[in-house]
C-alpha cells in the first residue's frame, strides 16, 4: 500500500526517513523491531499511524522500524538542526541541500497534518 492511500494529508518526500538515526537498538523490544511499535515513544502504530523508517541491518540482524509522526517529525527536527550547522552545501548555500530541504518538510509534516 502506498503512503497516498494511508492518510487523507499528503505526506512529504520519505527520502529523509532512513537520515533519522535509530535509539539505541540493543534497547528496542520486538515490537519495536518489527515496527508494531514506535521505537521512540513505543506507542503501538497501525498502517495510518505509522512512519516506516525502512529495513534496517544490525548486528543482531536486519529490523524494521517505525516511528509516529510526532516522534518523527520531532527527531527529524533535531537532525534538521545538525545538519544545518555541518553540512558545507548548507553552509555554503542552503537552497541547493536536497537533504536540507527532505529533513525541514518532514520535520514540519505533523504541523501539516494538524490544520483543519
Amino acid at each position: 500500500m502506498d503512503e497516498s492511500t494511508q492518510s487523507a494529508t499528503p505526506r512529504t518526500d520519505s527520502s529523509a526517513l532512513p537520515m533519522l538515526p535509530l535509539p539505541q537498538v540493543i534497547g528496542l523490544d520486538d515490537a519495536e523491531r518489527r515496527g508494531a511499535a514506535c521505537v521512540w515513544c513505543k506507542t503501538l502504530l497501525t498502517a495510518e499511524t505509522a512512519r516506516d523508517l525502512g529495513e534496517r541491518m544490525t548486528s543482531g540482524g536486519r529490523i524494521w522500524p517505525r516511528g509516529c509522526t510526532p516522534c518523527v517529525c520531532t527527531e527529524a527536527r533535531r537532525i534538521f538542526l545538525l545538519h544545518a550547522r555541518h553540512c558545507q552545501s548548507c553552509i555554503r548555500n542552503k537552497a541547493r541541500c536536497p537533504d536540507r530541504r527532505a529533513l525541514r518538510d518532514l520535520a514540519l509534516e505533523d504541523r501539516r497534518e494538524s490544520r483543519p
